[in-house]
């Protein structure tokens, strides 16, 4: 497990964690951005109420973009199902044409035998 020193508002914190020193130091910036941010609104000098407000902020963040990620999983589905109907009928059609064909072939042979049997008739 890796130790690191981070500052978030000012103050220092050591933390144990899996995560490396780059994903340490994106988090620790990502929070005190939000922190400046919400300072600069100034409604509140109080660092701790600005911090749990930054923080609320980004689980915010998290939670609708999770919920977008769902969304977004779930259109996939949808896609995927539409694009497995479309093969579905495409193969289909292909079948309609077939027998299509098939049934204009024995018409074709169908008539051409009948006109031979009413020209002979007619002899």
């Amino acid at each position: 497990m890796n130790r690191f020193d981070v500052n978030i508002a000012g103050y220092a914190l050591t933390v144990q964690t899996e995560r490396s020193a780059e994903h340490m130091r994106l988090l620790a910036e990502t929070l005190n951005e939000k922190v400046r941010e919400i300072q600069k609104t100034g409604g509140t000098a109080n660092y701790l109420n600005i911090v749990m407000l930054a923080a609320m902020e980004l689980a915010d963040e998290v939670i609708t973009t999770g919920g977008r990620i769902r969304e977004a999983a779930k259109f996939e589905d949808e896609v995927r199902r539409l694009d497995e109907e479309v093969r579905r009928l495409r193969r289909e059609c292909e079948e309609v044409r077939t027998e299509r064909e098939s049934l204009k072939d024995r018409l074709d042979r169908r008539s051409r035998e009948l006109l031979a049997t009413l020209e002979n008739a007619l002899k």
